[in-house]
C-alpha cells in the first residue's frame, strides 16, 4: 500500500484512534507523579510532619523506578488493555487510600508507620503510573511506522508532562474556598479510573 492509498483510509482503519487513546490515557500519570508540591504542604500541615518526613516520601516515590521493568513484562504478558486497566484500577485504590490516610480518615497512632504508609502508597502510585506509560508506548511502537515511532513516543512523553500542569489547572478551576490541597488526589483518582 502506498502512502497516498494510506491517506485515503477511512479513520477507523488507521492507528489514529488508538494511538489518541493511548495518548489520552497518558496524561492521566503526569499529574499525580510531578505535583507533590502542590499537596505537599498541606501533607505536612495535616500530618504534622517534619521536612525530613515529607522528603521521605516525596523520594520514595521515586525509588519506584528501579522496579519500573516489572510493569513493562507485565504488559508484555498480558497486554496493553490489562496493562492500563489494571494500572488505571490501581492507581485510583491507591490514591484514595494515600488521601485517606493524609486527611486523616484512617488513623495510625505512629507518625513513622504513617510516612512508611504514604511511602509504600507513593511506590505503588508510581508503578500504576509505569503500568499505564508502559502500555501507552507499546501502543505507540506497534502502530507508529518506522520513521514516526521516535516522534510519536516524544508527545506521549510531552503528555506525561502536560498532565501535571492539566491537572494543576483543572484543580485551581474547581476548587472552593474549603478545599484542601489534599482533596487533589481524588480528582487524580478520578482520572486514573477514566483510563482504566
Amino acid at each position: 500500500m502506498t502512502k497516498i492509498d494510506a491517506a485515503m483510509l477511512p479513520v477507523h482503519k488507521t492507528n489514529i484512534p488508538r494511538v489518541t487513546c493511548a495518548l489520552l490515557a497518558a496524561i492521566t500519570t503526569g499529574g499525580v507523579s510531578y505535583a507533590f508540591g502542590l499537596y505537599g504542604n498541606a501533607l505536612k500541615k495535616n500530618l504534622h510532619l517534619s521536612q525530613a518526613q515529607l522528603e521521605t516520601i516525596s523520594s520514595a516515590t521515586f525509588c519506584a523506578g528501579l522496579f519500573s521493568w516489572v510493569p513493562g513484562m507485565f504488559v508484555d504478558r498480558f497486554g496493553t488493555r490489562a496493562g492500563i486497566t489494571v494500572g488505571g484500577i490501581t492507581g485510583a485504590s491507591a490514591l484514595m487510600l494515600y488521601w485517606a490516610f493524609a486527611k486523616q480518615y484512617i488513623l495510625v497512632a505512629n507518625l513513622s508507620v504513617v510516612v512508611a504508609i504514604l511511602s509504600a502508597l507513593g511506590v505503588v502510585i508510581f508503578l500504576s503510573c509505569a503500568l499505564i506509560t508502559g502500555a501507552v508506548f507499546k501502543i505507540i511502537s506497534c502502530s507508529c511506522e518506522a520513521g514516526t515511532k521516535g516522534s510519536a513516543v516524544g508527545v506521549a512523553k510531552g503528555f506525561v508532562g502536560l498532565g501535571s500542569g492539566a491537572y494543576a489547572c483543572i484543580f485551581q478551576s474547581i476548587r472552593q474556598p474549603s478545599t484542601s490541597d489534599l482533596d487533589f488526589l481524588p480528582m487524580c483518582a478520578f482520572f486514573f479510573i477514566c483510563a482504566a
